[in-house]
Parts: C-alpha cells; sequence; structure tokens
C-alpha cells in the first residue's frame, strides 16, 4: 500500500533574490548513483530533518522538493529520467527552522541547487484541469471524521480516507489522474470514507492471493456512485517549473 503524508502546497522559487533569507540546507549530503537493478524505489522512513531516498530520478526529487507533480516539470536533459541515484542528507545538530516536512523540502531543494546545479524557472501555461463537484442526489458515503489526525492510503485500487476534506482530497486526486484539481464542492469539514475502483485495463488484484476480488467500476465512475462526486475538464492555468539547467553530481 502507498501512504500519503498531508503536505500543504508549497511552491517556492529555485533561487533566493537579493535580501531574501536563505533557504535551509543539509549539514551533510552523499549522493551516489544506484548500483544494480534495485526493485525499491521512492523516499524512506528517515530521522527527523533528514532525507533518505533510494534508487530515485532527478525528476522525482524535484517533485518532491517542489511538490509538483510530473506533468508539471518540463525541458532539461533526458538524464533527469533516466539516470538513478541514492541520496541520504542530514540536517544540522541544532536545525534552524525546525526538522518539519516544509523545510525538508526546502533542503531538498538546496541540495538540488548545489549537487545538480538545478536552475528552473516559473511558467504559467494552459492545460487540462478537473474540478470537483457534486452530482445530483450527492455527496454520499461521507461520515464526519472520528479520527484524530489526516490519512489516507491506497493500493491502487483502494482508498481509506480518515479526516480528510475535500481541499485535501482534490491532491489525492491530482496524483490519480495527472491534473491539476480544483474542488469547487462547497463542502465544508473533514471525513472519513472509502473509495474502490477497478484500474484501468484490469481487474482488482486479489486482496489476500485468493480468488479475485469483486468488480468496481472504473474510477470516475466509481467517484459518482459510490460519493456522489464528479471530475469535470476545463482548461485552466497551471503552474510548472522549466528546468534551464542540471548537471550530473560528482559522487561522495
Amino acid at each position: 500500500m502507498t501512504r500519503y503524508a498531508i503536505f500543504p502546497y508549497l511552491l517556492l522559487g529555485p533561487m533566493m533574490l537579493s535580501g531574501q533569507t536563505p533557504r535551509p540546507a543539509f549539514e551533510v549530503v552523499s549522493v551516489k548513483a544506484t548500483e544494480g537493478s534495485p526493485r525499491n524505489s521512492g523516499f524512506r522512513r528517515a530521522s527527523p530533518g533528514a532525507l533518505n531516498a533510494t534508487n530515485v530520478t532527478v525528476r522525482m526529487l524535484i517533485e518532491y522538493a517542489y511538490d509538483v507533480r510530473d506533468d508539471q516539470i518540463s525541458g532539461g536533459p533526458a538524464w533527469l529520467d533516466s539516470e538513478r541515484y541514492e541520496v541520504v542528507a542530514k540536517p544540522p545538530d541544532s536545525p534552524e527552522g525546525g526538522t518539519g516536512a516544509q523545510v525538508v523540502r526546502l533542503r531538498t531543494q538546496s541540495l538540488l541547487a548545489d549537487r545538480f546545479h538545478l536552475v528552473l524557472r516559473h511558467e504559467t501555461k494552459e492545460m487540462p484541469v478537473l474540478v470537483l463537484t457534486v452530482v445530483k442526489n450527492g455527496p454520499k458515503g461521507l461520515k464526519p471524521s472520528t479520527a484524530a489526525s489526516t490519512d489516507y492510503v491506497t493500493n491502487g485500487h483502494h482508498l481509506d480516507c480518515q479526516r480528510v476534506s475535500m481541499e485535501t482530497f482534490s491532491k489525492f486526486l491530482a496524483g490519480q489522474t495527472s491534473h491539476s484539481v480544483t474542488d469547487k464542492t462547497g463542502i465544508a469539514g473533514d471525513f472519513d470514507f472509502t473509495l474502490d475502483w477497478t484500474p484501468d485495463g484490469g481487474v482488482n488484484a486479489p486482496a489476500d492471493g485468493g480468488a479475485a476480488a469483486p468488480q468496481f467500476p472504473p474510477f470516475f465512475m466509481a467517484l459518482q456512485e459510490q460519493l456522489g462526486l464528479r471530475l469535470d475538464q476545463q482548461k485552466g492555468p497551471v503552474e510548472v517549473l522549466v528546468v534551464e539547467r542540471a548537471e550530473r553530481p560528482e559522487a561522495n
């Protein structure tokens, strides 16, 4: 299963302007090319304020550091998507600004600038976007939350949400659909709910390795049938990051 941490949307410039406070940085950084063909790829749990990424591309690091999706990154050399790295970074002993997730993202921005000489620019492009609305006789399946904190877990065809607002749900939908999603449901509050669907082009995976799981509708239809919500496509402005420069790092 994939567990998503909940972070507010954060998009900061790759370079600090004159007079601005410098971004926080890691104190110790190790960047090495991935050897062999490991199965696992992604960001491992690390001590507070640290970064531990295994078998990741630079594009994945940019996505994490700037809290954007793959479709919001353009340009750059082809190796940003093909070459993979092991990155371990530790904060100072007395980290200024704390050890929260947003600080780690800012430090990762500094890492990308220092070790990969990454230079980005911001652009706004007209792209397909999705709007989340309520269908007739909706919404449904949304239970006032009793959970202590916000969390959602998915395995690719089942979603379990706890204390999730429609704004937060829109962020999950953006990752699921690879499009920007705007919440226009008008639904306030935090809810507990689930969603089951059949991934495109396949049946649901068996839950226990036995018989195939019940057949559920495709994602967009499941959204309407189970939650009384729908996604409508429009054209709208989307912030993108354009890679102007990137260099392979020296291993250490």
